[in-house]
């Protein structure tokens, strides 16, 4: 645990942080700001109230990169303003564009990725000293030890078990950006779940880039079957969800588990993708939709009732008329309770943005609305049948 060491008597500095992109950032921008209160800082209302102000941010999507780009830009004229305020450029897109963030954001005094998480306070307060711009990226490994208590949300919260991908599917950047994969600790896992709910916490949402791979690399026979019988196990908690689930990894033994652990929320979120196999396997997502499809059979057969809820992505490279159908069509017949739909972009440096990005954009935004609007038909239908669902007479 690094040293407490700041007092702040009189006045004491404001961070202020806006998160970009997925749980896992929500849950570091929670970190960030502990680490932060533990040196007696205070959590800003607003940029406008804050001495450090600091854009968490994501770089899986080109939309969530490009508004970080954009709203640090609009932060120059508080820096002329303000020449004081120390200003952070952190998270993913910071790892991925560690050598150009300070040329195409020269107003931007930090630049740090999620690897150096723990070490983000103490390049603020060097830099309330020295204000030498700081450059802190290219560790993808963070140490695995206690966070701080801090929660942003008292009723429900995220604890992350793992950091970090293995699976290197060809148009993902998350691998080049947090790393390996790298389970945490049974122990700490559970001490920040049983501290959250000495809190009040009543929710828990666990947190993998593949929660399904949990304790693969830990070698000593924990599985994340193990760790959710542990977890269900803590007093005060009520409910927890888990995301994400890869197909590929997914097995029946989950669903047997979710079945018997009455806290667990009967929910997953299994990205399909693509109901092509030529996609999938451009992908490199390792299983067909033959498999995916078998996969919901399972959990319905477990879980009849269980929400099941997706990502897709549209126009990949080399998606034709026909793979795109196929797409439609497994929708159509899984009938998921909601679903995110992309538009495909390149990100570099995953494997598939060396490859032509083929698909016209206007193509890309005729079927993302065509699976938009089949989607939302899907749910509309299911939302009808369930307020229509006949009750027992007492």
């Amino acid at each position: 645990m690094p040293e407490k060491s700041k007092t702040y008597e009189k006045s004491p500095p404001k961070v202020f942080i806006r998160t970009f992109g997925c749980q896992m950032n929500d849950r570091d921008s929670e970190i960030i700001y502990g680490l932060f209160m533990e040196r007696g800082w205070k959590i800003a209302e607003s940029v406008e109230d804050a001495d450090c102000i600091l854009f968490n941010t994501c770089s899986v999507r080109h939309h969530a990169e490009q508004r970080a780009y954009s709203n640090m830009g609009m932060l120059a004229k508080l820096k002329r303003r303000r020449p004081g305020v120390i200003l952070g450029f952190t998270g993913c897109t910071a790892e991925k564009d560690k050598d150009v963030v300070i040329k195409r954001l020269p107003h931007v005094d930090l630049v740090a990725g999620p690897g150096e998480i723990y070490n983000i306070p103490d390049y603020i307060e060097g830099l309330m000293k020295n204000r030498k711009k700081i450059v802190a990226a290219g560790k993808l490994e963070r140490p695995d030890r206690e966070n701080p208590s801090y929660r942003g949300n008292k009723t429900g919260t995220y604890v992350s078990i793992s950091e970090g991908c293995d699976n290197f599917c060809s148009y993902c950047i998350v691998p080049y950006v947090r790393g390996r994969q790298r389970s945490r600790k049974k122990e700490l896992i559970i001490e920040e779940v049983k501290s959250a709910s000495e809190m009040g916490v009543k929710e828990i949402t666990l947190l993998g880039q593949n929660v399904n791979s949990y304790g693969n690399d830990l070698k000593d026979g924990q599985n994340f079957m193990t760790l959710l019988e542990e977890v269900h196990a803590i007093d005060g908690i009520k409910r927890i969800r888990f995301v994400t689930s890869h197909p590929k990894d997914t097995k029946e033994a989950l669903f047997q588990t979710m079945r018997d652990l009455p806290k667990v929320y009967k929910h997953l979120h299994l990205p399909l993708q693509s109901g092509s196999a030529k996609i999938l396997k451009a992908m490199k997502r390792g299983y067909s939709p033959e498999h995916y499809l078998g996969l919901i059979d399972g959990l319905r057969k477990y879980i009849p009732d269980c929400n099941i809820t997706t990502d897709i992505i549209v126009g990949f490279h080399g998606e034709e008329d026909s793979d795109f159908e196929e797409t439609y069509s497994i929708m159509k017949k899984i009938g998921f309770d909601s679903a995110y739909i992309f538009k495909y972009s390149p990100r570099p440096p995953a494997e598939s943005s060396r490859l032509a990005d083929d698909v016209l954009p206007e193509v890309k935004k005729e079927r993302h609305a065509r699976l938009l609007e089949l989607q939302k038909e899907i749910s509309r239908r299911k939302r009808d049948s369930r307020r229509n669902e006949v009750l027992p007479m007492a």
